[in-house]
């Protein structure tokens, strides 16, 4: 108590004092600027004269030059005057007036004297409309394209070519949340209250650097799109070591931190614990936007035939595959050297945001000037290089951004058999095309290899590579509005294309096999091809897709409250043009594959998916009694697939005091069907009816019978969630905490099942005339079961519910020291609604004459426990920090729900279908169908930890070393799982990764 009164009585005072003390020195350098100087000013108005007095001096001027403009100044000339004495007589009778602090001038609006409390036209003048203010590096140098984020006016500004920007102020408010940041340098986040608001204020921004205090390594909930977002800023980026964004993400809640995996796919899931399908349908509906630009993933076609194989890709046994047409993008393609700034929104996205269910990844890159930074990173057999560099055009050309990377990794570099490679050249160029029009321009080339080359010691000669090129071209252009209810209007546009090539071959050595390869239904004569050949699958696509975004954003009076408002609209559209899957019926991957063979699929004639979204969105400030409850609402809508959807989205939070908030969110969002679920290949039923061999070509004949089927996916839905969030947030300047709960319903989801078909076909019979086969069609017939068709639908539905707990602390002094706790706790629960089937094997159908038998939907749970602690130790003085993160696997659980693969069913090859209430061990039909899986698909994990090191050391704020031992300790946990005899690692061996950083 004795602290507090101490506090209050003496402290407050103490920093009103020191808070008044910049203003007494400005007043103070204001009143010995003695410098004199002789210039002419021609007759125009105030900014002409204010630009023609900086030509001559060295001065720094911060003004609102919409003001500025309507100010009409007479010509005149000064000669040995002083800088007071020349800016007084150019503000006289403007109502303007100036504060010099060194170089740097700001001109205000002056605050009137209250003669008249009742006059009207006083109280408006009192009320400042602008806040100006100037954004400079450390050497006083005005920063152009800085950006600034104004938390109460809803709108994202940028500096001139003099480091000036200026906000209008609305009705009401007392106090401007900013947050600036700028290519290389510490963010500011800075409250201005309403007494600073008529004297603006020049803002420094530091280099970054771990010299610096108060520099954030790690990721904060700090974001502004969602209550419980999360933010990366480019420090946490840098200290990442991340070779992809795989890495940086897998600091994420949930997440385990590992070491870069670059030989398999890395897809982003959230808020989720299920897997399978379920975790497909996650991250198809987990967004990557880039510069306010949706990667879409839509246009990927890089599957197999879903008819035939499912939701199947080219691939490798024991090695997998490197293609995600039926998920998220592949998160290794996207390095991070060129990244300022990463948002993770896994709660309530805004109502600009669509074609996403369960969250987004916000990238930001910023352009302006830097100096040159050239990064090596090393880990295990994987090496990465990026260089990148800023450039100051100069004149009114803008600024120009280039960053260059290339990686490549060997999974072994004994036989270097199986590689990574990516490379990635970026271009953005900045500028003003008026005033107040920004306008920036990005260009992204990049390249991706997946390849698994032929081992020369392999008689099969097995070969497999996924090749991927693509050009990415973006623009965005912001006009700020100086108007009282329009203050901005934003259009986004981005283009992608490329080339897609997956590959894969394996040499057949067999018996010579009956081909098929009409393209329409009928009875034909096939024929033979040897058993000795190289199959090959292969598939080319060449996916094009675009983005355009039009918002508009202004401020609203409806009584005392204030609405931020912003609407807008968004055109996605994605198209492939490529060859699509190519086929040589000499070489076919598989023959006959339950009587179905692939045929050439090209995509180039495919109709391009459109999808379209609208929205309005309104952030309001509500007092209730002495507390204030911030409410961001929105209402989209979207229409994909011909299906149109109203999607509600709520973020609020109610501050209880100082310390204490409370949040809830709630929103609907959809994500629409890909091209690879809208246009599935034709499936073809190949089933011989005559199959006769023999070396001579006259004396066989395979007698086939095709049946086309296509596959009309017109009908698919958009995957719809709904999602509750509530949160508890509490700040002190100790620590700080924020608890979040949330429930998330995914339904509509994608899924492919098999549907079986029976065909009942002539028998035909032959014989040899004159050494030639002939055939003819007998009176029997015959028929086909077993035959199955994959299809498309909507049928997937998961609930997923958890709780996310957020402890930090503020750096420890006598210790140098902060901690950090993270724990999750997610649990999912997974159902199909569309019943399982099993085939009869060959011997129960020809005694039972059974066809299949049908059993329960696929439904389990799953649940996760883990905990991310973390400590980092920053020692400015030094520039050097130890980081220890250790991550905590409480528990990992699957148990199927009301599921013991039990028969409920079962069809014969008459089509009739018999119900089964409860197996009879005594039926033989029973016995011969069997339950749908012995082994249950039901595993845990026991407890596990890892834990990870990392040291980094700064020398003069230009030469970084960064070294980093995932577990550290070298402790090696094992599981054993009983349902297939196997051995399941939880941990891998120690592993080092390095990084050197250089700017010069």
């Amino acid at each position: 108590m004795n602290i507090i009164y101490l506090y209050n009585k003496y402290l407050r005072s103490i920093l009103c004092i020191l808070l008044l003390l910049p203003v007494a020195g400005a007043a103070w350098a204001q009143e010995e600027a003695p410098t004199r100087i002789s210039i002419s000013i021609k007759a125009g108005t105030l900014d002409e004269a204010l630009q023609a007095l900086s030509r001559e001096t060295a001065l720094h001027f911060t003004y609102n030059p919409a003001t500025a403009r309507q100010v009409k100044t007479p010509a005149t000339s000064f000669r040995r005057a002083t800088v007071t004495h020349i800016l007084t007589q150019l503000l006289q009778h403007s109502g303007l007036w100036f504060r010099l602090n060194g170089s740097q001038v700001l001109i205000y609006p002056q605050l009137q004297k209250k003669e008249d409390k009742q006059s009207p036209v006083v109280q408006m003048a009192v009320t400042p409309l602008l806040f100006t203010g100037m954004v400079t590096d450390e050497r006083h140098k005005p920063l152009e394209f800085a950006s600034i984020q104004v938390i109460e006016a809803g709108v994202q500004l940028a500096t001139d070519e003099k480091g000036r920007f200026s906000v209008r102020i609305p009705t009401g408010i007392i106090r401007l949340h900013l947050n600036i940041s700028y290519v290389g340098k510490q963010n500011i986040r800075e409250t201005i209250d309403s007494a600073v608001f008529a004297a603006g204020k020049t803002f420094v921004m530091r280099e970054l650097s771990l010299s610096l205090e108060g520099v954030q390594i790690t990721a904060t909930q700090k974001g502004n799109q969602s209550n419980s977002s999360i933010l990366f800023d480019r420090e946490a980026i840098e200290q990442s070591q991340a070779f992809s964004m795989a890495d940086l993400l897998n600091n994420l809640p949930g997440k385990e931190i590992k070491v870069p995996d670059l030989h398999h796919v890395q897809t982003l899931t959230l808020r989720t614990a299920a897997d399978n399908a379920s975790a497909q349908n996650n991250s198809l509906g987990t967004a990557i936007i880039i510069d306010d630009i949706l990667q879409s993933n839509n246009a990927n076609m890089q599957n197999k035939n879903i008819g035939m194989y499912g939701k199947s890709t080219i691939s490798q046994a024991g090695r997998g595959s490197f293609d995600v047409p039926f998920s998220g993008l592949d998160l290794r393609d996207i390095p991070v050297n060129n990244i300022e700034r990463i948002e993770v929104i896994s709660g309530i996205a805004s109502a600009r945001y669509g074609d996403i269910t369960n969250g987004a990844v916000i990238i930001d890159r910023q352009a302006g000037k830097t100096p040159y930074q050239f990064n090596l990173g090393i880990s295990g057999y994987s090496t990465q290089y990026s260089l990148s560099k800023g450039f100051n055009l100069g004149g009114k050309r803008g600024a120009l951004n280039v960053s260059l990377n290339y990686l490549k990794s060997n999974e072994d570099p004994r036989n270097r058999i199986q590689q990574y490679a990516r490379s990635n050249v970026g271009l953005m160029w900045t500028d003003y095309l008026a005033r107040d029009v920004k306008n920036t321009l990005s260009v992204t080339l990049g390249f991706r290899d997946d390849n698994i080359k032929m081992d020369p010691e392999d008689n099969t000669a097995k070969m497999t590579y996924v090749k991927n090129y693509n050009l990415s071209v973006s623009n965005r252009t912001s006009i700020t509005l100086h108007n009282k209810l329009l203050n901005n209007i934003s259009l986004s546009m981005g283009y992608a294309t490329g080339k897609q090539e997956s590959y894969t071959q394996f040499a057949m050595n067999g018996n010579p096999k009956g081909i098929g390869d009409k393209d329409t239904t009928g009875i034909y004569e096939g024929y033979y091809i040897p058993g000795i050949f190289t199959a090959v699958d292969h598939i080319i696509g060449r996916p094009a897709t675009f983005n355009a975004n039009l918002g508009f954003s202004g401020t609203v009076h409806t009584g005392k409250l204030l609405h931020r408002l912003s609407a807008g609209g968004n055109l996605f559209v994605s198209a492939n043009n490529g060859q699509g899957v190519i086929v040589d019926p000499l070489t076919p991957r598989y023959t006959n594959l339950s009587y179905q063979n692939q045929r050439p699929y090209s995509f180039d004639l495919l109709p391009a998916l459109v999808n379209t979204g609208y929205y309005l969105q309104d952030n309001v400030n509500i007092r209730i009694g002495a507390h204030t409850l911030s409410l961001n609402a929105g209402l989209r809508m979207d229409v994909q697939n011909g299906w149109g959807t109203l999607q509600p989205r709520i973020n609020s939070s109610y501050r209880l005091n100082e310390r204490w908030e409370l949040t809830f969110g709630y929103g609907v969002a959809t994500k629409s069907p890909t091209m690879a679920y809208r246009y599935p290949a034709p499936a073809y039923f190949d089933i011989p009816l005559l199959q006769v061999y023999d070396p001579s070509p006259a004396k066989r004949v395979y007698l086939v019978y095709t049946e086309k089927y296509m596959q009309d996916n017109s009908h698919l839905k958009p995957m719809k969630a709904r999602q509750f969030e509530w949160g508890i947030k509490y700040n002190s300047p100790v620590i700080s905490s924020s608890l979040f709960a949330y429930y998330k319903h995914n339904r509509d989801g994608f899924s492919t099942a098999h549907e079986y078909r029976l065909f009942t076909l002539p028998v035909y019979d032959y014989k040899l005339v004159d050494d030639r086969i002939t055939y003819w069609p007998t009176d029997s017939t015959i028929t086909r079961a077993g035959l199955g068709l994959s299809t498309v639908a909507n049928t997937t539905s998961s609930k997923d519910m958890g709780i996310e707990w957020f402890i930090n602390t503020t750096k420890i002094k006598a210790i140098q020291t902060s901690f950090s706790l993270v724990s999750s706790f997610s649990f999912s629960r997974f159902s199909d609604s569309r019943q399982r089937v099993k085939l009869a094997n060959d011997d129960a159908s020809n005694l039972y004459r059974l066809w299949y038998g049908i059993y329960p939907p696929d439904r389990y749970k799953n649940w996760t426990l883990t905990s991310k602690l973390t400590t980092t130790t920053h020692i400015p003085r030094l520039g050097f920090f130890i980081n220890v993160a250790a991550d905590l696997f409480w528990q990992k659980k699957r148990v199927n729900l009301a599921n013991s693969g039990e028969l409920t069913g079962y069809t014969d090859l008459d089509g009739r279908y018999t119900p089964v209430l409860k197996p009879d061990v005594n039926n033989p039909i029973h016995q011969a169908l069997g339950p749908y899986s012995i082994a249950e698909a039901e595993n845990s994990e026991p407890f596990y930890f890892n834990i990870h090191l990392q040291v980094a050391k700064e020398i003069r704020q230009k030469i970084r070393f960064s070294v980093r031992a995932y577990n550290v300790f070298n402790i090696l946990l094992n599981d054993y799982i009983e349902q297939n005899n196997s051995i399941r690692k939880l941990t891998t061996p120690v592993s080092l990764s390095g990084e050197i950083s250089l700017k010069f």
